[in-house]
């Protein structure tokens, strides 16, 4: 299990994490919200049609701006290769 913390406000980008998140276990704050990235949560996006593909560019494209400053990936590897073993 993988935590993801998301800086945002947008219902959308919410409703788009719960799609392969485990959205029962979230916590929010009022600028942030955290949830669990697991195995299941993850098999549930697949079976729905999601591939490992799109849920780890859409991670990418909504990483946190500081993260694009550095040398350090968007995504951190083991979160990335777990995706992708996931859906083999």
């Amino acid at each position: 299990n993988f935590q993801l913390c998301a800086y945002t406000t947008s219902e959308v980008h919410l409703s788009m994490l719960g799609l392969f998140c485990d959205y029962t276990t979230f916590r929010r704050l009022p600028n942030v919200i955290f949830y669990k990235i697991t195995r299941d949560s993850v098999k549930g996006a697949f079976h729905r049609g999601i591939t490992a593909k799109q849920i780890l560019s859409f991670l990418k494209m909504h990483a946190h701006p500081r993260l694009r400053t550095g040398d350090t990936p968007l995504v951190a590897r083991n979160v990335e290769d777990q995706i992708w073993l996931w859906e083999r």
